[in-house]
């Protein structure tokens, strides 16, 4: 190779550098992080029953901390997170409610989002008692809802509605065995998402993909 071409060769080389780095700062300025639709099933759920094959949060009817109904109809238009709980639960529980009161910080300002906790304890849990827990954790109850309901009804909400474990625990000294996971919900009561709320770097990465929803929503 004579020193003419070996010149031309540096020289070509050295004009596609700032080519490749644009190209490479430009695709990452790009939102190409996208959030998965979880569509679940399960034999011992029963059918939606509808054209739609896409899992979706069925209906529901539940009591709030301020002993109002609580439907769907309520997250009608929103982004939430739920999980579910019961206030004498001596350990996860005391963790997962620390850890939403971040998402609550993050999102309380934004009228398109929301947290339900669900009790599993309704015998215990009345209202008046999701309320003081609620206070305990200082929610913001026009972001926050504690909501209690019949025990079969909860159950099967949790398992055939948001697929995660809540039910009557075999020990009597456990009372419920039930999940740790945070789920997230978008506006078309779709799954969107399964962080374990025991985990501070899980709920960092629910807070994030909370925000990128959002944003992708924005672009519709």
């Amino acid at each position: 190779m004579n020193n003419q071409y070996k010149k031309i060769v540096f020289l070509i080389a050295i004009l596609a550098i700032p080519s490749a780095i644009y190209l490479f700062l430009a695709s990452q300025g790009k939102n190409t992080y996208k959030i998965q639709v979880f569509n679940p099933k399960s034999e011992t759920c029963p059918p939606t029953n509808s054209a739609d094959t896409m899992h979706r949060i069925p209906p529901f009817r539940l009591l709030s901390q301020d002993n109002q109904v609580f439907t769907e109809k309520n997250l009608e238009g929103k982004i939430y997170v739920a999980d579910f709980f019961f206030t004498r639960c001596p350990n996860i529980c005391l963790v997962m409610t620390s850890e939403l009161t971040r998402v609550q910080e993050a999102f309380q300002d934004r009228e398109d989002v929301a947290i339900v906790s669900h009790s599993i304890d309704p015998l215990y849990d009345s209202t008046h008692i999701l309320k003081q827990y609620g206070d305990k954790y200082k929610a913001n109850y026009k972001f926050w809802t504690f909501v209690t309901g019949d025990s079969a009804a909860m159950y099967n909400l949790a398992q055939c509605g948001y697929f995660i474990a809540a039910r009557k625990a075999e020990d009597s000294q456990l009372l419920f065995d039930h999940s740790d996971k945070l789920v997230l919900i978008d506006k078309e009561k779709r799954i969107r998402g399964f962080y374990a709320g025991t985990k501070r770097e899980e709920v960092d990465r629910l807070i994030m993909e909370l925000q990128i929803l959002l944003k992708e929503y924005q672009q519709k």
